[in-house]
């Protein structure tokens, strides 16, 4: 399941990037359905990067910096017995 998050991550991104308004409806469906199934998944961009946060792993370009500027891949949780946990560690640009 992983790899189809990932993959409609990098679909919403494009999407974004060239300004395709007609598929967004289609992707928030998708993203409703994965909610449904138990999966959360965080886009951290934009965020304040936190060297303690363990959801993610960053590549730090400027040690001064503090704001994520691109994620690579987001962050996935799972349910399991009514609790989130951890699938996947989000891959951040920090600059």
């Amino acid at each position: 399941m992983k790899e189809i998050i990932n993959q409609l991550f990098e679909i919403e991104k494009k999407v974004s990037d060239h300004k395709l308004d007609m598929l967004e409806r289609n992707l928030q469906r998708i993203a409703h359905q994965l909610e449904e199934m138990g999966y959360q998944v965080v886009n951290p961009i934009g965020t304040r990067y936190d060297e303690r946060d363990a959801s993610v792993e960053a590549n730090i370009l400027n040690p001064n910096a503090k704001t994520i500027t691109r994620v690579l891949k987001p962050v996935i949780y799972a349910t399991e017995n009514g609790n989130y946990t951890l699938l996947q560690k989000g891959v951040v640009i920090v600059e």
